[in-house]
């Protein structure tokens, strides 16, 4: 950075640090203004052809994707619309409002300066119209710093795909299961269990790559068929519920951390039980509240001078309750 930039900015990084005492704010202006280069798809790819295994974790709000963006094993970040079941409480992905999904969007993206991002197209956002389609393809991309668009489907979708890269937003593909059609698929169930159902997801892949995917994702599928199309794909894979012979794997933040007291799918490895852990320091905080062990007026409170204390006392006995 140019000394004379230097000169004005840290005074200022200084004033936003005093006054929001705290480092969110801090992170925000600091790191986007002067330390970091996010990643692209160049690094990916360098990823790729090195056969290193591509870590991708989903993200859904400030703390989600800040604490994604801090952890050095991480790879990639995915704002998935799984968001509308794990942050919002809706039942499946079919129901947040593409709005809603914008401004969830925006909240992850407020904690992220260091990965590359994908963001899934929610369901609504591609079907209708290949307008529509663009549209909210430029909506997302216009949020700054994401780097990809991801759309559920298969060849029936190539067309929408190849128009979205022409316009210069990529696209990342995502066939399998694919939980926005989970109705028609009769549910979450794996895909390409038999033959002819497996050639089909190879034949949706090779599609995609033909309109220009730079990745793509595939859910739930036999590992044995997902590592074969990944060995005849070139571009990466990014599997979950495929086992490890795709180029890389993704899981929800909050199934990884155990955030909810709910059931997860067989492909998930829980690596901490986060709910658990919450609900007892929880219960140790109102169990320190109720004996009054919460807060300690020494370590917790802040202090007024015994003088400014007398004189407020001799203040506080003249006025009229």
């Amino acid at each position: 950075m140019a000394p004379a930039a230097k000169s004005i900015l840290t005074p200022l990084i200084r004033s936003a640090r005093y006054y929001c005492k705290g480092e969110n704010f801090s992170r925000t202006l600091h790191s986007s203004t002067i330390a970091h280069r996010q990643s692209t798809l160049t690094d990916i790819y360098k990823l790729y052809n090195a056969k290193s295994p591509i870590s991708v974790i989903t993200a859904h709000d400030f703390i989600s994707g800040a604490i994604a963006d801090d952890s050095e094993k991480v790879d990639m970040i995915l704002i998935g619309d799984s968001l509308s079941m794990t942050a919002k409480g809706y039942r499946s992905t079919l129901e947040i409002p593409f709005d809603e999904y914008i401004y969830a969007c925006k909240s992850v993206m407020r904690g992220v300066n260091n990965k590359f991002v994908i963001a899934d197209m929610p369901f609504g956002s591609v079907e209708s119209s290949d307008e529509k389609c663009i549209e909210s393809a430029v909506k997302i991309m216009s949020i700054g710093k994401i780097g990809s668009v991801k759309i559920e489907g298969g060849k029936e979708m190539a067309p929408r795909i190849k128009r979205l890269n022409e316009l210069g937003i990529p696209v990342t593909g995502h066939i399998g299961l694919q939980p926005q059609k989970f109705n028609s698929f009769g549910g979450y169930k794996a895909q390409g269990k038999q033959a002819c159902g497996a050639q089909k997801i190879y034949q949706d892949a090779l599609a995609l790559q033909e309109a220009g995917c730079r990745m793509i994702v595939l859910e739930c599928v036999p590992h044995k068929i997902s590592k074969y199309i990944t060995e005849h794909l070139e571009v990466p894979t990014i599997g979950i519920g495929c086992g490890n012979g795709t180029s890389g794997q993704v899981l929800v933040f909050a199934d990884l951390l155990g955030m909810l007291d709910a059931k997860t799918g067989k492909f998930v490895k829980k690596y901490m039980n986060f709910h658990n852990d919450a609900v007892a320091a929880l219960n140790s905080y109102g169990t320190d509240v109720k004996s009054s062990k919460f807060p300690e007026n020494a370590q917790n409170g802040f202090h007024i001078s015994e003088d400014e204390y007398s004189e407020f006392l001799e203040l506080a006995s003249k006025v009229k309750p």
